[in-house]
């Protein structure tokens, strides 16, 4: 972010984040931050929280795409160890088979309007099941192998560049859709089986 500040305007995080020194690092960069909330020793946190869950929803959203009902509640507050104000913002969800679920953020974005920031979150969900998820089960970066800082960074490039090529792979040569991930692994070995006895697609570097 300290290289490409003019080119971010808001970071949106996972509840990893959502602490003071992240806050206050996003605000000496003049870069805004949403950062999702889960379950934090933070008393303010724990403060907002409540103040939200005893007031009045401030907007009502029904019928939404795949959602019955959406109530948000909302407190601007203090965070401990950060000087200027945040946005505490909680959607509570009714879905048509009558489940629930609710997402509560914490940010630094005072002025954007309350849809604005939930397609943003809906925008990262799609980066956590997609990319994330898949890197998880299928690229195996559910381990880390070595501790030193420079080491994870090389380990997650490497991790990055084969699953970037598997996914050009699975896109550009399999015709008809494979449920299995197994299956286009074993398509992609039997493929560079026989690239030894292609001679056109042999790279000579004598």
């Amino acid at each position: 972010m300290s290289t490409h500040q003019n080119f971010i305007d808001v970071v949106v995080y996972d509840a990893l984040v959502c602490n003071s020194i992240w806050f206050n690092h996003c605000k000496t960069l003049k870069v805004d931050t949403i950062a999702r909330v889960k379950n934090n020793n933070n008393n303010s946190l724990r403060e907002v929280k409540k103040l939200a869950n005893k007031s009045e929803p401030v907007a009502i959203w029904e019928n939404e795409k795949g959602i019955e009902k959406i109530e948000v509640y909302e407190q601007v507050f203090i965070m401990t160890g950060v000087a200027h104000p945040l946005r505490f913002i909680k959607f509570a969800i009714k879905y048509p088979n009558k489940k629930r679920s609710q997402i509560m953020i914490v940010t630094t974005c005072i002025e954007m309007r309350l849809k604005t920031i939930l397609k943003m979150i809906k925008a990262r969900w799609n980066l956590e099941n997609c990319i994330f998820n898949n890197l998880k089960n299928h690229a195996g970066l559910e381990h880390c192998y070595v501790h030193g800082k420079k080491s994870v960074e090389a380990i997650l490039f490497l991790i990055f560049i084969a699953d970037d090529l598997f996914q050009l792979f699975k896109v550009r040569r399999i015709k008809n859709q494979v449920p299995i991930q197994k299956e286009l692994v074993r398509l992609l070995l039997k493929g560079l089986y026989f690239l030894r006895y292609d001679s056109k697609l042999i790279f000579d570097t004598g």
